[in-house]
């Protein structure tokens, strides 16, 4: 017998007031697989971004966050769907159009090292955007950049990436991206290959980044404390798909997605050496064990929501 399951999907007031200055509607990521097949990376997933606001992206890995902030940034373009820049529809263009449509939206990407040129300078690092859109880079602006991201200018002039930790490569990564200043900047896990000590510094520079230009931003993290603490709202995505839209200051009070919920009990905490962990323990119970650690790739097809093999409060409908 075949059924459905209908799992609620929450919206929210918005978190912030203010003008949206991104809109994402029904956007679609597939790409081929072997043999013929085809990944649904993600699945008509819609939101928006207010001005001045942080919209968190929350989700394991494998559930489609990454995708979805490359394909607003048309990297590459979306299978379907609308994505809205202050109004102006990105999705359809290309080339010299398409950059020129979305240069104030910039992008941080996960891997500091491998997404800077290895030949290139931090001095001509920072100003390449500038330059590749024919605009008069200046010694001084390139300085005050580095500045802002707390880096010393004579120290890393001329050195290049290799000669470079992970947090000072983020670092060039982020005065990069504020070379051609940007409205909306995307940060897809920019901290998870960094280590935990340089991931607070990290985390409060974008913060204090965030207010000295007056962004908009989107972070997309697999870490619940890391997205919850830099939020104003929070996306829940599970193997494609929105789970529900919260803002983060009542996740832990108010979620009501069962897999929202899983996230938050799954948070690891502290017990005495010589306590026994039982299962209730973290939340779970044992009736619920077999549906939840059934693989994610299980609840890819069919009908009813993508959550269904993992929740206990799957039911059937006729």
């Amino acid at each position: 017998m075949s059924g459905t399951l209908a799992t609620q999907s929450v919206g929210v007031p918005d978190g912030a007031a203010g003008d949206r200055v991104l809109e994402v509607d029904d956007l679609v990521v597939e790409f081929p697989a072997k043999g013929g097949g085809t990944v649904h990376a993600v699945s008509g997933i819609s939101f928006h971004l207010e001005e001045g606001e942080t919209l968190g992206i929350l989700g394991e890995s494998g559930c489609g966050k990454s995708s979805a902030g490359r394909a607003i940034m048309q990297l590459p373009s979306p299978t379907s769907g609308s994505v809205r820049l202050n109004d102006v529809e990105l999705v359809g263009h290309s080339g010299r159009s398409l950059r020129s449509k979305r240069a104030r939206m910039q992008m941080i990407f996960q891997d500091p090292v491998s997404s800077l040129n290895p030949r290139r300078k931090v001095k001509d690092l920072v100003a390449e955007g500038a330059r590749i859109w024919g605009r008069k880079v200046t010694e001084e602006r390139v300085r005050e950049l580095l500045l802002a991201v707390g880096l010393d200018p004579d120290s890393v002039w001329e050195r290049r990436p290799h000669e470079l930790s992970g947090g000072q490569c983020q670092r060039v990564c982020i005065a990069r991206a504020l070379m051609l200043d940007p409205q909306v900047l995307i940060c897809d896990e920019p901290v998870s290959s960094l280590d935990v000590s340089v991931q607070a510094q990290i985390l409060n520079l974008l913060e204090d980044t965030k207010e000295r230009y007056r962004l908009s931003m989107i972070f997309i993290a697999h870490d619940l404390a890391v997205v919850k603490n830099i939020s104003d709202r929070i996306m829940v995505m599970y193997l494609g798909r929105v789970c529900e839209v919260i803002p983060a200051d009542r996740l832990a009070e108010h979620a009501l997605h069962p897999y929202t919920k899983l996230l938050l009990e799954s948070v690891p905490e502290a017990h005495l050496p010589d306590a026994e962990l039982d299962v209730d323990d973290v939340g779970v119970t044992n009736a619920e064990l077999p549906r939840r650690w059934i693989p994610p790739a299980a609840a890819a097809s069919g009908l009813g929501a993508r959550w269904r093999p993992r929740c206990a409060r799957a039911r059937r409908r006729r």
